[in-house]
């Protein structure tokens, strides 16, 4: 069983993180709130692929993203399909998103999560479920804004502090 820099058990974290977004993601509000829940389950995915890319992937997305879909009772698949596609996303934009500017991960951030809102709803209206309106991005608008709580929560990897502490 790995560690990280404080001695934490890794896959303590991430199933504790998965599980906290998961609980996060079904915590009942007032309808006129729900529009604007943040998309916790990208913001782990997200976080995860980014501190521990050898660990946590697009396979580990997937399931989540399926118990996401069992625990909602909606469209199976709705989730993991969505979820997939920014944990590929993530990892293909890993390098990138290390050395961007925290303003950058947050419009990095949004982008994710507003693709993973707009396949979710796509699946959605596939299964008769149609919305008319965009208000559902606004998740991705708060899940961006809650970035700096992630990035700032983790310690940066000591290749990136020491390339960019020097002149």
């Amino acid at each position: 069983m790995r560690a990280d820099e404080q001695g934490a058990p890794l896959p303590f974290a991430v199933a504790a993180t998965a599980l906290a977004a998961l609980l996060a993601s079904l915590f009942p509000l007032p309808v006129w709130l729900q529009p604007a829940r943040p998309n916790w389950l990208a913001l782990v995915v997200i976080f995860w692929i980014l501190r521990l890319p050898q660990g946590f992937g697009i396979g580990s997305a997937w399931l989540l993203g399926l118990l996401m879909d069992g625990l909602e009772g909606g469209v199976l698949g709705r989730h993991a399909l969505a979820l997939s596609v920014v944990a590929y996303a993530a990892v293909l934009l890993r390098q990138r998103m290390l050395h961007y500017s925290l303003l950058q991960q947050m419009l990095l951030v949004f982008a994710l999560c507003a693709a993973d809102q707009v396949l979710c709803h796509w699946v959605q209206n596939l299964a008769g479920h149609a919305t008319s309106s965009l208000i559902f991005l606004m998740g991705s608008l708060t899940s961006a804004f809650c970035w700096p709580l992630f990035a700032f929560g983790a310690p940066r990897e000591r290749s990136l502090q020491s390339w960019r502490s020097s002149p």
